[in-house]
């Protein structure tokens, strides 16, 4: 993407996030700064992996109130735009991955449009009602939950390795708006918690874009590899057999099981043996990374640990460590176009 050219090239976001202490802050608002906040306050560069930046430019995306407050000196809502996609990397690995993903939906059933038109209608005015024009109620994103488990039942499958699930591009953008700014809070919880923490190389918390979600995905591969061939084999046993080992496989090796239930025969019948693992490895990330329910995927374990508490979910090291932190974040960030555009001088 081309710079812009002009004065603007640079936005100043100000705003607090509210939490509960405990081993790890617990979000519960986020509010905007006031044009007056700004007058006693500086402007600092973005965190290295600009957790900061992209939590506040997804919310500006997210809440349209906040649309207004950019008439300002320090804002610029269309460079808010052009700095969130430049800065974000998993709406870049979701671009990159939809020539495979499209080719694994190739031959398969959609979900039912009715159902995935009542779910986003649903889901956009659960997600509305948490905004106000001071910013955005994370306790109320808990509805959300709700809405995604809704469509997981009505689809009548898991959003596990679900490629099949399509949604309206304008959803789809707000889900991605959604996870950048759940992620990149979670961030700012954790640079907040390692603040305080004497060695960071044991007792740090931090965030993966994989990992987090799919923990085991080369053990994942391998299962799923020795329940393909076991399939090969249904013809070598007695029925009863075959479906008391298949059902063994469904409770024991679950995620291995539902890959490749999901993937398309056509598919895995192409691979080669020596490509295969790879493969399954790779259908996994793409899934995750580049597919509706994956992105609805990620947004339940983000609003999971928002809700519960993230030590619950993603920092269990955590848990039961003394409160220490301050209730309240303040985020004085400001990003200009060197940011998203660094530049190295010639030797």
């Amino acid at each position: 993407m081309k710079k812009q050219k002009g004065t603007s090239e640079k936005v100043w976001l100000g705003f607090d996030v509210k939490a509960e202490a405990g081993p790890v802050l617990r979000p519960t608002q986020i509010h905007f700064w006031k044009e007056d906040e700004y007058k006693n306050q500086q402007p600092q560069s973005p965190l290295h992996y600009h957790a900061d930046a992209l939590c506040g430019l997804a919310l500006v995306h997210l809440n349209q109130s906040l649309k207004t407050p950019f008439t300002s000196p320090h804002m610029n809502y269309s460079f808010c735009n052009e700095a969130w996609l430049a800065m974000e990397p998993h709406h870049e690995l979701y671009n990159r991955s939809q020539l495979r993903v499209n080719s694994l939906r190739r031959n398969r059933p959609a979900s039912p449009k009715s159902v995935t038109d009542f779910f986003e209608r649903n889901f956009t005015d659960v997600l509305e009602s948490a905004l106000h024009p001071w910013g955005i109620d994370l306790t109320h994103l808990e509805y959300l939950i709700e809405s995604i488990e809704y469509l997981e039942t009505k689809m009548e499958a898991p959003l596990l390795y679900n490629f099949s699930a399509k949604l309206s591009k304008p959803v789809v953008q707000k889900l991605h708006h959604l996870h950048s700014f759940l992620f990149s809070l979670r961030s700012l919880v954790a640079v907040d918690y390692n603040s305080f923490i004497q060695d960071p190389s044991h007792e740090a918390c931090k965030v993966d874009s994989i990992t987090d979600y799919l923990s085991k995905a080369e053990y994942v591969a391998n299962d799923a590899l020795l329940y393909f061939h076991f399939k090969k084999q249904k013809g070598n046993m007695s029925p009863e057999t075959f479906h008391q080992l298949e059902k063994n496989f469904k409770h024991f090796s679950h995620n291995g099981y539902c890959l490749i239930e999901a993937l398309p025969k056509s598919f895995l019948e192409s691979m080669r043996p020596e490509e295969l693992e790879e493969a399954l490895y790779i259908a996994q990330m793409d899934w995750l990374l580049g597919t509706e329910a994956g992105l609805l995927f990620r947004i339940r374990e983000e609003l999971y640990g928002l809700i519960h508490g993230y030590e619950k979910i993603f920092w269990p090291e955590a848990a039961g460590k003394t409160a220490h932190s301050q209730p309240t974040l303040s985020i004085s960030c400001q990003i200009e176009v060197n940011d998203l555009y660094p530049t190295t001088q010639a030797a």
